[in-house]
């Protein structure tokens, strides 16, 4: 409270300054200004109105000049010389006052303004009082994290942000931060103590909860017997997945005022104690995403509040949550393939992404006596859908039953050509038995 109370004294002191200027004047000049007091924030400016009176009896020029202030303020009278100032008759001229952004209350002082009369030698000086104001004025700099200001995060993620923190005023402060609204500064009071110690937590916006797993694919191996119609074969092993890819391709565009479920954010500090001014600190901002945020950009008002001046400021930071694209994969066999013969095995593609993708896709023969053909060279598979991949497989004449062909499949994300998918399984050559009659020619029926 002592601060409070300082600032009271202060702004009693300039309400009740002398009313009437002190002065040292020669009988033969008067003078007299349209203000006594002035009062200016950092980086303001005004002007005083000089009268000056010629109470002797020839006409006279007078010279103006300035002396006694702190160097943070830049005085400059409109005229250096009044000429032909008749006698009982007066002239004006102004004087020209500016304060410096980087004024401090203690740059406050007197402005003594001398006005002489060069032939007579003589002289009246009057003084002016200058004042600064207090100026209480927190900074909050969001730009200071990631990429000036966006944070690239994938779902799931946890960070420790610096955030740069600044007392911008010229009086000493106390600043308190919060996310997402305005800091809480009646409670910040209602808990201080006399020893000035503030022993609550000022701390909105907080969201904790809503933790998720999942986005992890561990195969689609399948195996497949096929058996019947005196057929046999058609074994299908594989499941070879890559998972957990992100790209910072997204399709949503989302500004939040408050935390979505699962999310926190905030800080790990909120109170900034005692800032000189001009100084600057870093606070920590903590930031966990579930594991099933959806992708886009997330808006979030970081604020920093006076607590002497009553007021706060706040900056924008952005997250954006990057997609992950994961798909897992399960084959099936078509007919069974003979020597010679060809067969259309089926790859179910199921997408485990938080966003749609477009994939192209080839294949190869690793081993094996085979030939493979995609029908489908681009494919775009939405989220959480599936999509069926047909490949043609032909055996070669001189293949036998049981003989295998490693057949994989390739894909590559369109957005992110870092990001693939590759996938394996085998076919089995199979057999098939028949039987034919051939009568002889001498026998007839």
């Amino acid at each position: 409270m002592s601060r409070r109370v300082d600032a009271l004294i202060l702004v009693m002191i300039m309400a009740i300054a002398p009313l009437v200027p002190m002065a040292s004047a020669h009988p033969s000049i008067g003078l007299s200004t349209d203000v006594n007091h002035v009062i200016l924030s950092p980086g303001e400016a005004t002007n005083v109105t000089l009268t000056i009176n010629n109470n002797g009896s020839s006409i006279e020029t007078y010279s103006i000049s300035v002396s006694g202030f702190d160097s943070v303020w830049e005085v400059i009278p409109a005229d250096t010389n009044v000429t032909g100032v008749i006698p009982t008759f007066s002239a004006t001229t102004d004087i020209a006052i500016r304060l410096s952004t980087s004024a401090l209350p203690s740059s406050s002082g007197t402005l003594t303004i001398t006005v002489t009369e060069p032939d007579a030698n003589i002289s009246s000086s009057i003084d002016v009082q200058l004042s600064v104001m207090p100026r209480y004025l927190p900074a909050v700099d969001a730009s200071s994290a990631g990429d000036n200001g966006l944070v690239e995060m994938a779902p799931g993620d946890e960070v420790n942000l610096s955030i740069m923190v600044s007392n911008n005023g010229n009086v000493n402060d106390t600043i308190l931060l919060s996310v997402g609204q305005t800091p809480d500064l009646v409670a910040f009071w209602s808990n201080w103590t006399s020893g000035g110690n503030n022993t609550g937590s000022n701390s909105t916006g907080n969201n904790t909860g809503g933790n998720n797993t999942g986005g992890n694919n561990t195969g689609g191996n399948n195996t497949g017997n096929n058996t019947g119609g005196n057929n046999t074969g058609g074994n299908s092993t594989g499941g070879n997945n890559t998972g957990g890819n992100t790209t910072g391709n997204s399709t949503n565009g989302i500004m939040s005022k408050s935390n979505p479920a699962g999310w926190n954010v905030r800080f790990m500090d909120d109170t900034v104690d005692l800032m000189t001014p001009g100084e600057s600190r870093y606070a920590i901002l903590q930031i966990s995403i579930p594991t099933d945020a959806g992708p886009g950009f997330y808006g979030y008002n970081l604020y920093a509040a006076s607590v002497f001046g009553n007021f706060s400021v706040n900056s924008t930071l952005v997250i954006e949550v990057t997609s992950i694209h994961d798909l897992s994969f399960t084959h099936s066999n078509g007919e069974t393939l003979l020597p010679g013969g060809n067969s259309t095995s089926t790859v179910e593609v199921t997408s485990l992404s938080s966003a749609d993708g477009n994939w192209t896709w080839q294949t190869m023969v690793d081993s094996g006596d085979c030939s493979a053909h995609l029908n489908d060279l681009e494919t775009q598979i939405m989220e959480g859908d599936s999509y069926n991949l047909d490949i043609l497989i032909a055996a070669g004449a001189n293949t036998h039953v049981n003989d295998e062909c490693m057949i994989s499949l390739h894909g590559t994300l369109d957005q992110d050509t870092s990001i693939t998918e590759n996938y394996a399984f085998t076919v089995t050559i199979g057999e098939s038995w028949g039987l034919s009659m051939v009568l002889p020619t001498s026998i007839k029926l």
